[in-house]
């Protein structure tokens, strides 16, 4: 073959697919197959769109729905801003109350207030947590990223950490669990390679794991290092920064606390028998503390696979003082129109989580606004709007707290406009955040509670005469995201 005929062979191909998708583009070729449904091929759709009007009006659709019916008596609305936290717990001063009370005892005296912040992809690789945990220790004090497992998916995605590991075993609760291993808080269990000898004096043997400080405010150093592990027995050992502890402890979770100091830590794992490590937390005396569990794919429902014994066990070594839920992405679909389903589902989790946590209080944060390509436009998932008010009415029977992310970004067709706006805040998957647009969540989020946390204040010294005021105030963004 001459070289002439090589140099064309690229562009032949190029053309003959190109010919061929312009062919299928003539026909119907979305199909469901095995509960996978296609697309329609059509290549030049943004060819065609360019310049072109791509955006949908800024207006709520008619939700036809017949399990939805908006509720008059709503008396829990402080503000009459959707995009603000909504508290339905009637019977007492606030569903936050816990959380703000630990607040105002850290004011006081050193202490820890901790929060643990349940999701999905949205918040993978520590966005939106981040930021809202930069706000909360500058007003409050701290110093740690907080709780981070042994292996990540996105490790090298995660900014707040610098985070290597090697030689491990990892469950999760989307697969079959072995019987002899439980989950932990995140939803995984690590399990380091075992050994029949337990070489004291070769510290390169076994799985590790290494967290390395980065040079930000509140995350350049670790002062309290905490290990979380499930029961062990027999000759287990962990080797930090050089120095070996054995592992021991029979309750369904145990801790090993260290006053590291240090800007890395380095953990090797010498085992004889099989053993779950859930993960490290750094952190300092004193402070706030948000802790990002973040799981890819989840709905939200799996989550209850941990056991309460699992569940309860954390909170006794971490002490939560405030719970927050955001699930839902992996739920919404187009062809859906009624979520009880997922509400009974999603009912079951929120009982397992007060029963595990019982003191804590718990904000359940809607589905954010995601677009799909509908005949070449994007606009709002119309399943969207639909999730957020059965998300809003499972906090309303569970007397939680509620924040409409979707309200707060903008409501319908928001999501467009975080895209393609003059600053771009989200991906062109038309549904996760970038960084820009998760650090605006983020601030918004802290905004939003400590708002709350004022108002509750206030009432507390209007009904306590004449007690101190607590309020607190901070400079905050704009109250919403609509721009």
């Amino acid at each position: 073959m001459s070289d002439k005929n090589k140099h064309s062979q690229p562009f032949v191909m190029v053309l003959s697919v190109t010919i061929l998708l312009l062919l299928f583009s003539l026909f119907d070729t979305e199909f469901i197959l095995n509960g996978f449904k296609t697309k329609k091929i059509d290549p030049l759709s943004d060819i065609i769109q360019k310049g072109v009007l791509k955006r949908v009006p800024l207006t709520k659709p008619v939700i036809n729905d017949s399990i939805i019916a908006k509720d008059s008596s709503e008396v829990a609305f402080r503000q009459a801003d959707s995009s603000n936290i909504v508290d339905f717990d009637n019977d007492s001063s606030s569903a936050l109350s816990h959380f703000f009370q630990s607040l105002n005892l850290l004011k006081k005296k050193k202490g820890k207030t901790r929060i643990a912040y349940f999701g999905d992809s949205m918040i993978e690789g520590d966005l939106i947590s981040q930021d809202f945990r930069e706000c909360l220790q500058d007003l409050f004090g701290g110093n740690g990223v907080g709780f981070v497992p042994i292996t990540s998916i996105v490790s090298g995605f995660r900014t707040s950490i610098f985070h290597s590991f090697d030689g491990w075993t990892t469950y999760n609760l989307l697969e079959n669990i072995p019987p002899n291993h439980a989950l932990g808080i995140a939803g995984y269990c690590f399990v380091p390679n075992t050994t029949s000898v337990i070489d004291t004096t070769d510290s390169n043997e076994g799985s590790w794991v290494k967290y390395t400080a980065i040079n930000r405010k509140h995350l350049n150093r670790f002062y309290e290092t905490k290990l979380l592990y499930g029961r062990s027995e027999g000759e287990n050992f962990v080797i930090i920064n050089g120095t070996r502890y054995k592992l021991s402890g029979t309750n369904s979770v145990n801790q090993l606390v260290l006053n590291t100091a240090a800007k890395q830590v380095n953990a090797r794992f010498q085992c004889k028998t099989p053993v779950d490590i859930y993960g490290f937390s750094m952190e300092s005396d004193s402070g706030v503390f948000v802790d990002n569990f973040s799981f890819r794919g989840n709905s939200g429902l799996p989550i209850q696979k941990v056991k309460q014994t699992i569940y309860s066990a954390t909170n006794e070594c971490l002490d939560y003082d405030l719970i927050l839920l955001e699930y839902g992405l992996n739920a919404v679909d187009p062809s859906v129109t009624e979520f009880s389903w997922y509400e009974r589902g999603m009912n079951f989790v929120i009982k397992h989580i007060k029963a595990s946590f019982p003191n804590a209080s718990i904000l359940l944060i809607s589905v954010g606004d995601k677009s799909y390509r509908k005949n070449g436009v994007y606009q709002t998932d119309p399943s969207v709007p639909i999730l957020v008010e059965a998300q809003k009415r499972m906090a309303k029977d569970n007397k939680l707290a509620f924040w409409s992310l979707y309200d707060a970004m903008g409501g319908y067709g928001s999501m467009v406009n975080w895209v393609e706006g003059d600053t771009a805040f989200a991906n062109r998957d038309y549904t996760h955040f970038n960084f820009k647009g998760a650090r605006k969540v983020g601030k918004l989020l802290f905004s939003k509670l400590i708002s709350e946390y004022t108002d509750y204040n206030k009432k507390q010294r209007t009904l306590s005469l004449p007690q101190k005021s607590e309020e607190v105030k901070v400079t905050t963004e704009t109250d919403t995201l609509k721009k």
